[in-house]
């Protein structure tokens, strides 16, 4: 039995120490984004500045799509010049800005939208190259398993960001010390990236089509075809419409990812800047609320490691299809579920854990994508197109929030929906866990 649980929970940190320090950095780093973005900034703009839901939402938004526009070419860089530089740069050059939202005047508010670009930027220099390091230092046959241990951390650092911006508030009987904690946090994170990440020389660099052939490379014409175009005066390059058509067939399967990607992060921020005011109306007391997180994160927390286990004996693209099908039926059922305590936190539960098994076996399956040489590029790439989702959810959140505060939820299933559709069309198992 003792064996069984140290291969569970010790083997893969005594073969791999610095998943630890980049779990560390993926917490802290996650924390006090959660802390500003779920909890601290929306309940400022709410009740300090009376914005509307839809206003609010353009504020995350600009945050979003700053992150995304710097995702693939941060990620790019972290490919030639190292990982560990724009690990610790992204939230290093970010960490005042907490501070300096709410030494704004209430005059000058709308100069939160520059600081917010600024912070989506310093993400975008934090998450490709932390999670293509992941891929860099373990191989891929334990890749799941360490992605869902890094996932476990950041999820906890989610719910670790509202607890500590409730907790900072009522010790500090101020409702701007979340800023200062996050500024910490972030601080903690870009310390823990110098000090604590190796120094890996960056890969052999060669091009994307030699990277990775079996996305770049179009299946070569017949000499029939050929000759039909020859003799039709058709050349390809001078052809916009065949060259788009041939470059959709050559990375048609990053194309997919892309849009797997994007639907499943548009269908979290869709909710993510709304949860905290839409729990707080449903009239819980605290001992309910405390109650509801450790019996929605207590369990899957602690299923995590063997769920990553799972997933790489299993298979990661299984894991993905059951995950998003799991996911986008019980989304439907939230709002229903949220009139009592004890089946919320039922439904909570399962979709904590389904999520705990399907997020890392996909951050793994996009890091085999590509060799280290281009997977910080290729990884940049995927989290662009979720930045793009991340971008337009919450405006779709505010739009619906302003309807009605449920429908978030529905809008939400939708879109998982559409994606565990898509997912169960495209992806397939097989030896190589390609898309």
């Amino acid at each position: 039995m003792f064996e069984r649980l140290e291969r569970a929970y010790v083997a893969l940190f005594r073969e791999y120490p610095a998943l630890i320090n980049l779990a560390v950095i993926a917490g802290a780093g996650q924390t006090a984004f959660a802390l500003l973005n779920v909890y601290a900034l929306p309940i400022y703009l709410f009740d300090d500045l009376h914005l509307s839901g839809k206003l609010v939402g353009t504020t995350a938004s600009t945050f979003l799509v700053f992150e995304t526009l710097f995702k693939f070419p941060m990620g790019r860089l972290s490919d030639r010049y190292g990982r560990r530089v724009f690990v610790t740069l992204g939230p290093l050059l970010i960490s005042l800005n907490p501070i300096f939202v709410i030494s704004l005047p209430q005059r000058l508010w709308m100069l939160i939208y520059p600081l917010r670009a600024a912070d989506g930027a310093g993400g975008g220099a934090l998450w490709p190259p932390l999670f293509a390091m992941i891929g860099d230092v373990i191989r891929t046959e334990r890749r799941a398993a360490a992605m869902a241990f890094v996932n476990i951390v950041y999820a906890g650092g989610s719910g670790l960001g509202i607890a500590l911006g409730v907790l900072s508030t009522d010790v500090m009987h101020n409702h701007h010390a979340p800023f200062f904690v996050a500024t910490v946090l972030l601080l903690v994170a870009a310390a823990m990236g110098w000090f604590g990440l190796p120094r890996l020389a960056p890969a052999r660099q060669e091009s994307l089509d030699q990277a990775m052939p079996h996305l770049a490379m179009i299946p070569p014409l017949s000499d029939a075809a050929q000759q039909r175009m020859r003799a039709d005066g058709l050349v390809l390059r001078s052809n916009p419409i065949i060259r788009a058509i041939g470059w959709v067939k050559a990375y048609r399967v990053l194309i997919q990812a892309m849009l797997i990607s994007f639907l499943m992060v548009m269908a979290g921020m869709t909710l993510g800047t709304f949860i905290v005011k839409y729990v707080a109306g449903l009239g819980y007391t605290r001992a309910e609320l405390a109650i509801l997180a450790v019996v929605t994160s207590v369990p899957a927390v602690a299923l995590g490691l063997p769920l990553g286990h799972l997933t790489d004996r299993w298979g990661r693209p299984r894991a993905v299809r059951v995950s998003l099908a799991i996911t986008a039926i019980l989304m439907w059922v939230v709002p229903a579920a949220s009139h009592h305590v004890v089946a919320l936190a039922a439904v909570g539960a399962v979709l904590l854990a389904s999520n705990i098994l399907g997020i890392p076996a996909w951050l793994a399956l996009v890091s085999d994508l590509a060799p280290a040489s281009h997977r910080g590029g290729v990884m940049g790439i995927v989290a662009a197109a979720e930045g793009v989702g991340a971008g337009f959810g919450p405006i779709l959140g505010g739009f619906l929030w302003d309807i009605n505060h449920a429908y978030i939820f529905y809008g939400a299933a939708g879109l998982l929906t559409l994606c565990a559709v898509f997912a169960a069309l495209v992806l397939r198992t097989g030896r190589s866990e390609r898309l």
